[in-house]
């Protein structure tokens, strides 16, 4: 019997050959170090849990998978799902253990070294992409924070480069995945589906009294009271209405209203693919009244009032691009035609005194309740005491990693109520001109960008998908957005797909009429 010489070990053309053995060492390099990490998560988990093992083979297969796909978007894609639809009820069902809460991280490095890996092994040549000098900046800052004296050990540069780093990967995503309108409407179409599924859970988790809620798990125990059984300090994530304690839903995220930020990210996203459909519009109409359905029940304020800037920088985009500016105000008109009734049917179904927190919305006071001026006016005395800043890990959720860090500001703890004093607590003052530069940068370039769209369809779709960046700017002064794991990857996609759109290689394509691109 004659046998094809077509294996590895076997005969064959030599550049056949040495691309089998570039794949089989991709594939060795993309078991052993998921091994690895499933080694160490089965050591630091308690002993006996049949779930929690289950759950590690579980997640080393998704790993392996991540890594040796060779289609980068569909991982990208299983990413956002994950982020959006498991992330929080797996930290909050365990109770937020640490290994748990770095599972984010993990998929997102596995995605980037299959990415590098097949880069390496099958020796294709790459460029940077436009603002990548921003990207490269903004991570030095942050590297460099690594050597302030007050990062007090390992575990502090750790905690640091998570919570400041994890997201910056969605940079190089949003440019080399987000290149055509299609690839536009199936991320439009995969924000909303995650949005209603989040507004779903908030309407139904806003039903429960507040012990119900936390007899879903450990976490969820956290976030509505604020001193555990075991003693640990909570978050105490309720509000009081008519006299009875309520809770802030956090949908599917891990904190109170993730699911409303979901929504207020999803929403202009999904106008705009009202506003392009042709056919089968009740599925865009549907994924449009989820995401108003994911910020009503969220019950945060500041993303009633961002999905309102939202709604104005998506009109006004689509108009400064000068194209089908009448199909987005037709798909925003049909929307709120619809979104009455249909928010009436809700407010009926869900316990009365449900919505009393939006009863304190204002958008011109002074109160700390949207702008937490008393936090901001706090940055220039936290500059002048420490103009390089407190140290990684120093604030935020990764704050009690390696020990609470003693020589803060005079002894005592720093607020990180705001984007701003996030970045400045952590990063000092070069993270704050870094990181408010780029930000101005981008608000300037998108709608300079946007004029020369002539492209009607993506005029919209890009109209949809950077409208969300001007309100999160704005609420950067309510809230540190970069460590939500909704709005900290848009934020660094968005940069991502401006570079290649406006400063890249799609600025020529934009200028293109019809559908060549699409």
């Amino acid at each position: 019997m004659h046998l094809r010489s077509s294996g590895v070990l076997a005969g064959g053309h030599p550049v056949v050959r040495d691309r089998q053995l570039r794949d089989l060492f991709l594939l060795g390099l993309s078991v052993v170090i998921p091994t690895v990490l499933a080694l160490a998560i089965v050591i630091e988990l308690p002993s006996g849990s049949t779930l929690a093992v289950l759950g590690v083979i579980v997640g080393v297969l998704g790993i392996v998978y991540l890594m040796v796909s060779t289609r980068l978007e569909f991982t990208v894609a299983l990413l956002a799902v994950y982020l959006g639809l498991l992330d929080g009820p797996v930290k909050l069902s365990f109770g937020g253990h640490e290994v748990l809460a770095a599972v984010p991280d993990v998929l997102i490095i596995a995605v980037c070294l299959g990415a590098v890996m097949r880069i390496v092994v099958r020796r294709e040549s790459i460029k940077m992409p436009p603002m990548s000098a921003w990207v490269v900046a903004f991570v030095g800052v942050v590297a460099i924070e690594a050597f302030n004296p007050n990062t007090t050990g390992i575990l502090k540069v750790a905690a640091g480069f998570r919570q400041q780093l994890q997201f910056v990967p969605f940079f190089f995503f949003g440019y080399y995945l987000l290149r055509t309108k299609a690839n536009l409407r199936k991320l439009f179409i995969i924000a909303g589906v995650i949005a209603l599924a989040n507004g779903v859970i908030a309407g139904y988790q806003s039903t429960l009294q507040p012990a119900q809620l936390a007899s879903w798990g450990p976490g969820y125990h956290n976030l509505i009271y604020v001193n555990t059984a075991e003693g640990a300090v909570g978050t105490g994530r309720t509000f009081v209405s008519e006299g009875e304690a309520r809770v802030r839903p956090p949908g599917l995220g891990s904190d109170a209203g993730f699911g409303a930020g979901v929504g207020q990210i999803a929403f202009p996203f999904c106008l705009a693919l009202l506003a392009i459909s042709r056919r089968r519009r009740w599925i865009a109409v549907l994924l449009c009244l989820g995401s108003l359905l994911a910020i009503v029940d969220g019950l945060g304020r500041s993303q009633v009032i961002g999905a309102g800037f939202d709604v104005m920088a998506f009109v006004g985009l689509a108009m400064l691009a000068r194209r089908r500016v009448t199909r987005a105000l037709t798909a925003l008109a049909a929307i709120v035609l619809i979104g009455i009734p249909v928010g009436y049917v809700v407010v009926s179904t869900l316990r009365p005194g449900t919505f009393q927190r939006y009863e304190t919305i204002n958008v011109t006071s002074s109160s700390t309740d949207l702008h937490k001026e008393s936090a901001w006016k706090l940055i220039p005395h936290y500059l002048a005491a420490d103009p390089f800043g407190f140290g990684l890990g120093s604030v935020g959720p990764t704050s009690g990693i390696g020990g609470r860090n003693a020589a803060l500001l005079e002894g005592h703890s720093v607020s990180s109520e705001t984007q701003y004093n996030f970045i400045v607590n952590e990063l000092g003052a070069p993270g704050l001109v870094v990181w408010t530069a780029l930000s101005i940068y981008m608000l300037l370039l998108i709608p300079i960008g946007m004029t020369g769209v002539r492209d009607g369809d993506l005029a919209i779709l890009l109209a949809g998908f950077f409208a969300p960046f001007f309100a999160l700017f704005i609420e950067a002064s309510s809230g540190s957005f970069t460590l939500s794991a909704a709005a900290g990857p848009y934020f660094w996609l968005s940069i991502g797909v401006a570079a290649y759109w406006f400063m890249g290689p799609g600025r020529q394509r934009a200028r293109l009429n019809g559908d060549a691109h699409a």
